[in-house]
């Protein structure tokens, strides 16, 4: 006969918990932080009397066995609970058997934690029933799994309410900590990851663990060549930022394949005709040049996933694998609206789901994402003397702009008779509006767009020595 499987539970903490909350009803605050439903508790009473203590606490009542038990009763669960008289005992019972409110929050740990145990058990049941339906694919097994794990993860987090003199005195000590680094080592490095491009690192002062940027342009205009252009910056000087041979950028591509990536890359850095490369055709010293590229490039870290279909969770799923494999600097995805998301969602919602969890994907792994996104083709339907971009102009969503810490538009120059380039053109001048910069200022940074080779350039190459610490 097989032997009873054992739930985890622990009686005497839920017990603990509800006793301490009558002993003290102002640890109540400090308990439901943790214990965040009435379900996280084992026992079906100890539910019941949880919710009516939420309900009482959420309608400003006295929180006592009376209260309680006249709660209980307005639920329908008075019977569950064995009756009025039966349950004012023992809330009589458990409230003196507890020592003190003091370890209320210790209690509360316990009674989550084995909550989290038993939903680690049920979801196990649940994925093995999955995986055996014929009708199953494993993406679809896998995807489940991953957003179980990712609830069960966020119900062992609860937030923490800072005091301010506390925060002041850490961002004192960070700046002093900046300072000291800077007087050892080069004065003009950035707090953050530079982009290759000084103009519009003095408004960034560099990418930060935990941001989110978001490069919009309308389709053609560069942003996959500009996010490329980013990802070879950032890789190639890595060791000169560490030398534990880790780091370097993951690129989501939604759009091109792995290979068509690596060539735009390859002819970007030796500067050579992309489109002539592709069909074999080189001039002049091309082919010195590509391999010239190529020995440069051996050492870049970049990896590279081409899959054109992912969600959310296969992107937290892979960046979470090869940050801890390769402790990845920096996130590209390309692009934002090419990722899926639940389909029975209308639109705007599904890409706001998509820009928060991409938000909250920088926060947990602590490094900066890029996501390139498509504007509105209002902008293209505008007269020519207005096609200047605007944080309205994002697809399909708002949420874009709130949850992006730095929004970056590409935006071609018209000419005298207000046109755009033109196809014949193999260069042309294109502006980076920093259109919103949490942390920083906004303005434009005057790039050169080389369309032949897919390369972005600053149109005046000026030293920036923003960071440098002033001499005494």
């Amino acid at each position: 006969m097989a032997e009873a499987q054992i739930v985890p539970h622990n009686i005497e903490a839920e017990q603990a918990v509800l006793g301490a909350i009558f002993l003290e009803p102002a640890c109540l605050a400090e308990v439901s932080l943790v214990v965040k439903t009435p379900e996280m508790f084992y026992r079906a009473s100890h539910q019941h009397v949880y919710r009516a203590i939420l309900d009482l606490s959420a309608r400003g009542a006295e929180i006592d066995w009376v209260h309680v038990t006249e709660e209980v009763r307005k639920q329908g669960a008075l019977e569950t609970c064995g009756g009025a008289e039966t349950l004012t005992a023992y809330l009589s019972e458990i409230s003196h058997a507890v020592p003190s409110a003091y370890g209320a929050e210790g209690y509360a740990s316990m009674v989550r934690d084995r909550y989290v145990m038993r939903e680690i058990m049920h979801t196990a049941g649940e994925i093995r029933s999955m995986a055996q339906e014929e009708t199953r694919t494993p993406g679809e097994v896998i995807d489940r799994l991953e957003r179980k794990v990712f609830e069960l993860a966020a119900a062992r987090y609860h937030g923490e309410t800072h005091n301010f003199m506390e925060l002041l005195s850490q961002v004192i000590a960070q700046q002093q900590q900046m300072k000291e680094w800077r007087m050892s080592h080069n004065a003009d490095r950035l707090p953050g990851l530079s982009s290759g491009y000084s103009d519009l690192d003095q408004m960034t002062t560099g990418w930060k663990g935990g941001e989110l940027i978001v490069v919009g342009a309308r389709p053609g205009q560069g942003k996959t060549s500009l996010a490329l252009n980013i990802a070879e910056n950032v890789a190639l000087t890595t060791q000169d930022r560490r030398d534990d041979g880790k780091g370097g950028v993951l690129l989501f591509s939604l759009e091109m394949t792995g290979t068509e990536i690596v060539q735009r890359i390859l002819c970007a850095r030796a500067g050579v005709d992309l489109r002539a490369a592709k069909l074999g055709v080189f001039r002049g010293d091309d082919e010195a040049r590509l391999n010239e590229a190529k020995n440069q490039l051996a050492t870049a870290q970049v990896y590279i996933d081409d899959s054109f279909t992912l969600n959310l969770s296969e992107i937290r799923s892979k960046s979470r694998r090869l940050k801890e494999r390769a402790d990845i600097e920096l996130i590209i995805v390309d692009y934002l609206q090419l990722v899926k998301d639940n389909e029975r969602l209308d639109r705007h919602l599904q890409i706001g789901n998509i820009s928060r969890g991409l938000k909250a994907l920088a926060r947990e792994l602590n490094v900066p994402v890029i996501a390139a996104a498509q504007l509105n083709r209002g902008v293209e339907q505008r007269s020519t003397r207005e096609k200047k971009p605007m944080l309205a102009d994002l697809r399909e969503s708002g949420s874009i702009e709130q949850d992006a810490d730095q929004v970056i538009m590409l935006y071609p120059l018209q000419g005298t008779e207000g046109e755009g380039p033109q196809p014949s053109q193999d260069s042309y001048p294109v502006d980076l509006i920093v259109a919103k910069n949490r942390n920083g200022p906004t303005g434009d940074v005057h790039m050169v767009f080389n369309r032949r080779f897919t390369r972005f350039e600053l149109a005046a190459r000026v030293p920036t020595h923003f960071a440098r610490i002033p001499e005494a």
